[in-house]
Protein backbone atom coordinates (compact mmCIF):
# COMPACT_ATOMS: atom_id res chain seq x y z
CA UNK A 1 0.00 0.00 0.00
CA UNK A 2 2.84 2.34 0.83
CA UNK A 3 4.43 1.68 -2.52
CA UNK A 4 1.18 2.58 -4.33
CA UNK A 5 0.87 5.86 -2.40
CA UNK A 6 4.54 6.62 -3.06
CA UNK A 7 4.08 5.87 -6.77
CA UNK A 8 1.04 8.18 -6.85
CA UNK A 9 2.77 11.06 -5.01
CA UNK A 10 5.94 11.08 -7.15
CA UNK A 11 4.17 11.87 -10.49
CA UNK A 12 2.12 14.57 -8.76
CA UNK A 13 5.30 16.17 -7.37
CA UNK A 14 7.06 15.94 -10.73
CA UNK A 15 4.15 17.54 -12.57
CA UNK A 16 3.90 20.39 -10.07
CA UNK A 17 7.57 21.40 -10.41
CA UNK A 18 8.49 24.30 -12.64
CA UNK A 19 11.96 25.75 -13.11
CA UNK A 20 12.93 25.77 -9.47
CA UNK A 21 14.73 28.72 -7.95
CA UNK A 22 15.82 31.38 -10.40
CA UNK A 23 16.18 35.13 -10.30
CA UNK A 24 13.02 37.11 -11.00
CA UNK A 25 12.42 38.23 -14.56
CA UNK A 26 13.86 41.67 -15.27
CA UNK A 27 13.45 43.99 -18.18
CA UNK A 28 15.81 43.26 -21.02
CA UNK A 29 18.89 45.42 -21.14
CA UNK A 30 18.49 48.53 -23.28
CA UNK A 31 19.47 48.10 -26.87
CA UNK A 32 22.34 49.98 -28.43
CA UNK A 33 21.37 52.90 -30.65
CA UNK A 34 23.52 54.83 -33.08
CA UNK A 35 24.55 57.84 -30.93
CA UNK A 36 23.12 61.19 -31.85
CA UNK A 37 20.14 63.42 -31.33
CA UNK A 38 17.03 64.56 -33.11
CA UNK A 39 13.79 66.38 -32.72
CA UNK A 40 11.67 68.93 -34.48
CA UNK A 41 12.63 72.30 -35.90
CA UNK A 42 9.76 74.82 -35.69
CA UNK A 43 9.76 77.79 -38.07
CA UNK A 44 7.93 81.10 -37.72
CA UNK A 45 8.13 84.41 -39.48
CA UNK A 46 8.61 85.21 -43.14
CA UNK A 47 10.79 82.77 -45.07
CA UNK A 48 13.52 84.51 -47.11
CA UNK A 49 13.32 84.46 -50.89
CA UNK A 50 16.72 82.80 -51.35
CA UNK A 51 17.35 79.51 -49.59
CA UNK A 52 20.15 77.36 -50.94
CA UNK A 53 20.52 74.99 -47.98
CA UNK A 54 19.14 74.49 -44.50
CA UNK A 55 20.48 72.10 -41.83
CA UNK A 56 21.13 71.49 -38.15
CA UNK A 57 24.80 71.72 -37.12
CA UNK A 58 26.34 70.69 -33.76
CA UNK A 59 29.62 71.86 -32.23
CA UNK A 60 31.45 70.53 -29.17
CA UNK A 61 32.34 73.95 -27.73
CA UNK A 62 30.61 77.30 -27.38
CA UNK A 63 32.00 79.58 -28.42
CA UNK A 64 34.25 77.36 -30.50
CA UNK A 65 37.95 78.16 -30.09
CA UNK A 66 39.15 76.81 -33.44
CA UNK A 67 36.06 76.31 -35.59
CA UNK A 68 37.78 75.54 -38.88
CA UNK A 69 39.98 72.88 -37.27
CA UNK A 70 36.93 71.39 -35.55
CA UNK A 71 35.14 71.09 -38.88
CA UNK A 72 38.14 69.75 -40.81
CA UNK A 73 38.79 67.07 -38.19
CA UNK A 74 35.15 65.96 -38.33
CA UNK A 75 34.27 67.01 -34.80
CA UNK A 76 31.35 69.19 -35.94
CA UNK A 77 28.30 67.17 -37.06
CA UNK A 78 25.31 68.13 -39.19
CA UNK A 79 21.96 66.86 -40.44
CA UNK A 80 20.77 66.16 -43.94
CA UNK A 81 19.28 69.13 -45.79
CA UNK A 82 15.99 70.19 -44.21
CA UNK A 83 12.84 70.91 -46.24
CA UNK A 84 12.09 74.54 -46.98
CA UNK A 85 8.94 76.63 -46.48
CA UNK A 86 7.32 74.32 -43.92
CA UNK A 87 5.96 75.06 -40.44
CA UNK A 88 8.07 72.32 -38.86
CA UNK A 89 10.23 69.35 -39.77
CA UNK A 90 11.86 66.40 -38.05
CA UNK A 91 15.64 66.12 -38.11
CA UNK A 92 18.41 63.91 -36.81
CA UNK A 93 22.15 64.27 -36.38
CA UNK A 94 24.38 61.25 -35.85
CA UNK A 95 26.98 62.45 -33.37
CA UNK A 96 29.55 60.88 -31.09
CA UNK A 97 29.02 60.23 -27.41
CA UNK A 98 29.80 63.24 -25.24
CA UNK A 99 28.90 66.86 -24.69
CA UNK A 100 27.71 69.11 -27.52
CA UNK A 101 27.52 72.75 -26.46
CA UNK A 102 26.22 74.52 -29.55
CA UNK A 103 23.41 73.23 -31.77
CA UNK A 104 22.23 75.61 -34.48
CA UNK A 105 19.93 75.67 -37.50
CA UNK A 106 22.01 77.19 -40.30
CA UNK A 107 20.59 78.68 -43.49
CA UNK A 108 22.58 79.22 -46.69
CA UNK A 109 21.04 82.32 -48.30
CA UNK A 110 23.37 82.72 -51.31
CA UNK A 111 25.42 80.69 -53.74
CA UNK A 112 28.76 81.10 -51.92
CA UNK A 113 29.10 77.97 -49.82
CA UNK A 114 31.89 79.56 -47.75
CA UNK A 115 30.29 82.87 -46.81
CA UNK A 116 26.52 82.94 -47.32
CA UNK A 117 25.35 81.32 -44.07
CA UNK A 118 23.52 82.56 -41.01
CA UNK A 119 22.08 81.03 -37.86
CA UNK A 120 18.29 81.15 -37.74
CA UNK A 121 17.76 79.05 -34.62
CA UNK A 122 19.71 77.75 -31.63
CA UNK A 123 18.85 74.92 -29.23
CA UNK A 124 18.09 76.78 -26.03
CA UNK A 125 15.82 75.64 -23.21
CA UNK A 126 16.38 78.91 -21.31
CA UNK A 127 15.34 81.68 -23.72
CA UNK A 128 15.73 84.37 -21.04
CA UNK A 129 19.49 84.30 -21.68
CA UNK A 130 21.56 84.12 -24.86
CA UNK A 131 23.57 81.06 -23.84
CA UNK A 132 22.76 77.93 -25.88
CA UNK A 133 21.73 74.78 -24.02
CA UNK A 134 24.23 71.94 -24.29
CA UNK A 135 23.37 68.24 -24.48
CA UNK A 136 25.21 65.10 -23.39
CA UNK A 137 24.87 61.97 -25.53
CA UNK A 138 25.48 58.80 -23.46
CA UNK A 139 27.14 55.77 -25.04
CA UNK A 140 24.74 53.89 -27.31
CA UNK A 141 21.92 56.41 -26.95
CA UNK A 142 20.04 58.61 -29.38
CA UNK A 143 18.51 61.66 -27.68
CA UNK A 144 15.04 62.64 -28.80
CA UNK A 145 13.02 65.85 -28.45
CA UNK A 146 15.94 68.21 -28.97
CA UNK A 147 13.56 70.74 -30.48
CA UNK A 148 14.71 74.04 -31.97
CA UNK A 149 12.66 77.19 -32.59
CA UNK A 150 13.57 79.39 -35.55
CA UNK A 151 12.18 82.89 -36.02
CA UNK A 152 13.11 84.45 -39.35
CA UNK A 153 11.97 87.87 -38.09
CA UNK A 154 14.06 87.65 -34.90
CA UNK A 155 17.19 85.51 -35.53
CA UNK A 156 19.59 84.63 -32.71
CA UNK A 157 22.96 86.35 -32.24
CA UNK A 158 25.24 85.28 -35.07
CA UNK A 159 28.15 83.03 -34.11
CA UNK A 160 31.73 83.61 -35.09
CA UNK A 161 32.41 82.85 -38.77
CA UNK A 162 29.49 80.39 -39.13
CA UNK A 163 29.47 80.93 -42.89
CA UNK A 164 33.05 79.70 -43.27
CA UNK A 165 32.39 76.77 -40.94
CA UNK A 166 29.36 75.46 -42.80
CA UNK A 167 31.09 75.86 -46.15
CA UNK A 168 34.04 73.78 -44.98
CA UNK A 169 31.65 71.17 -43.54
CA UNK A 170 29.82 70.74 -46.81
CA UNK A 171 33.00 70.68 -48.85
CA UNK A 172 34.37 67.96 -46.56
CA UNK A 173 31.11 65.98 -46.81
CA UNK A 174 31.23 66.15 -50.62
CA UNK A 175 34.86 65.00 -50.65
CA UNK A 176 34.03 62.07 -48.34
CA UNK A 177 31.06 61.16 -50.53
CA UNK A 178 33.18 61.14 -53.71
CA UNK A 179 35.68 58.70 -52.20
Amino acid sequence: MRAKIFMLIIPILLLSCDHGLKPPETETSPTYEEPGFGGTVYFKGTWPDSIYDLRVVAFRKYPPQDIINEVIQGRAKFSETLPKRVDSTKYQVLADTGKWEYIVVALQYGSNIFSDWKAIGVYDTTPEDTIPTSIYIPYGKFLRNININCDFNNPPPQPFKISEIIGVLLLKQNQDFER
